[in-house]
């Protein structure tokens, strides 16, 4: 009797992830958005447990960003390094499998202990700084990599919580008579935006303004008050993940800073005006303003509140241009960022071995089940054992073909096969799950375990390519999401080739 897919999850140990992020006034609380909606993803399946060690004022707002089950570690001040993470997680006879970073400051250490305790790392890097993590994420773009770590670039991987995803599918609202503006300038606000955008607001009476004060941020309580007796400002103080997310929808254009709200604001197609407030959103507003994606106002030091006025009124009165920049950021940004992290969370955790004689029948059994057969490229004709042995042991002998199994513990869970055409350098893929993990989307995460091995065994491939049947729309789903282009093929119809450059 084949077991079910919980039923296999039980033979296994959890799988361990640690994440360091901070939160608070002064750091604000982007680190824990990013990470919070990776491991939202991660602990919708039974066999993760997560651990987040942060400081003590981030561990007063965990609960607005971070599932319920996850475990919270604070740390005091002089165990903040990584050292003292460390020791924190041996006092509850915990150790991770896999770390995940987001946290400035003590990228190098993190690194060199990672490489020590040979525990897999991901790094989010919003300053080029990390040089050795196993996994190195640069939503903003910024520099590629070696061939001794992978970097993930641009806003295919920018996770963004669920909250805004799920709203991203729906239906687009209809305009209303009266354009709605949403200022919000994050957890913390340190330097002060809400109380220019307050004072912007007193003249735009021609709009409805909500206003969103963060659960960090110090406003002048008189400025406050006097926006509440304005009939068209409605201020909001620290609502949920979910309240902020309705509000931000239901938008018709925006003002904010350019941290991780910038992000959600392009997946939901809100057009925004944007202020930089901090050194590290630079580079991703940068980004984000060659694309024609926004409208930026500057640096806060230039901006007044008379120049968001004049620039919020610009915008109102530009419809064409309103609905062009909208578009732009949902072309950017389409949501799947948190999923495409996790997979790659879990690539980590996986073992890959070289496939044997011995995995002969196995592999038949598995290669033909009706689930793999169906979308074959090669042939419509499942091979008896003599033809499958035969074709097997020709690939085991080809010195150009990396053929592996990709394992949770010790237990089978896909095989991956990349044989290489040395005179352009790229390897053709055949991918396939162990019939039992079908339907624990563990696809995605099988390719990506796979394709670090590739790396590592065959620097020389700088290139990736594939075949899939038109109708097999998980595949075509599994890889665009690893990054592959994928195309109507050109000498065969009913089928799409895929290609993927390695940096």
């Amino acid at each position: 009797m084949m077991e079910s897919g919980s039923d296999l999850l039980i033979m296994f140990a959890p799988i361990r992830i640690a994440i360091r992020a901070d939160a608070g006034a002064s750091v604000g609380a982007g680190h824990f958005a990013r990470t919070a909606a990776v491991a939202d993803i991660l602990l919708a399946s039974s066999d993760i447990e997560i651990v987040l060690l942060t400081n003590a004022e981030g561990v007063t707002l965990v609960a607005g960003y971070f599932p319920a089950d996850t475990r919270v570690v604070s740390l005091a001040p002089d165990d903040v390094g990584p050292e003292g993470s460390m020791r924190a997680l041996a006092k509850l006879n915990w150790m991770p499998d896999v770390i995940i970073l987001d946290q400035y400051g003590s990228v190098p250490e993190w690194e060199k202990l990672a490489a020590d305790t040979d525990t897999p790392l991901l790094v989010f890097d919003d300053f080029d700084i990390s040089k050795r993590a196993d996994i190195i994420v640069r939503p903003h773009g910024g520099a590629g990599s070696g061939r001794e770590t992978i970097v993930l670039r641009g806003p295919a991987f920018l996770p963004l919580s669920r909250h805004i995803t799920d709203l991203a599918k729906t239906p687009s609202q209809e305009s209303q008579a009266r354009l709605r503006l949403n200022i919000c300038f994050g957890g913390s606000d340190p330097t002060g935006e809400t109380a220019k955008a307050l004072q912007a607001a007193a003249d735009l009476e021609e709009l409805d303004v909500d206003v969103v004060v963060g659960p960090r941020a110090e406003i002048d309580p008189l400025l406050i008050k006097a926006a509440e007796q304005m009939p068209h400002v409605t201020p909001y103080r620290a609502p949920n993940q979910k309240q902020l997310a309705e509000l931000i929808y239901e938008a018709d254009l925006a003002l904010g800073a350019g941290g991780v709200m910038l992000w959600e604001r392009l997946c939901l197609g809100v057009p925004s005006l944007v202020i930089s407030i901090a050194e590290n959103q630079q580079a991703q507003i940068d980004t984000i303003v060659e694309a024609g994606a926004i409208r930026f106002l500057g640096e806060h030091k230039q901006v007044t509140p008379e120049k968001i006025t004049q620039a919020v009124r610009a915008l109102v009165a530009d419809e064409a241009g309103r609905k062009a920049i909208a578009e732009t950021g949902q072309n950017l940004v389409d949501g799947r960022g948190a999923l495409r992290l996790a997979s790659w969370v879990r690539a980590m955790a996986f073992g890959i071995r070289e496939v044997t004689l011995d995995d002969a029948r196995d592999l038949l059994h598995w290669r033909t089940d009706d689930r793999n057969w169906q979308h074959n490229f090669e042939t419509a004709h499942k091979p008896d054992f003599d033809a499958h042995l035969s074709w097997f042991t020709a690939k085991l002998a080809h010195p150009d073909c990396v053929f592996r199994i990709v394992t949770r513990g010790d237990q089978p869970v896909g095989v991956v096969r990349f044989d290489i055409n040395s005179d352009d350098s790229s390897a053709y893929l055949s991918i396939y799950l162990v019939p039992e993990w079908h339907g624990r989307k563990m696809g995605l995460p099988v390719y990506l375990a796979a394709e670090r091995e590739l790396r590592r065994c065959c620097p020389g491939v700088d290139k990736i390519v594939s075949r899939i049947h038109s109708a097999n729309t998980a595949s075509e789903r599994l890889h665009s999401d690893a990054g592959f282009e994928v195309s109507a093929s050109e000498d065969r119809a009913d089928w799409l080739d895929a290609s993927k450059l390695l940096d």
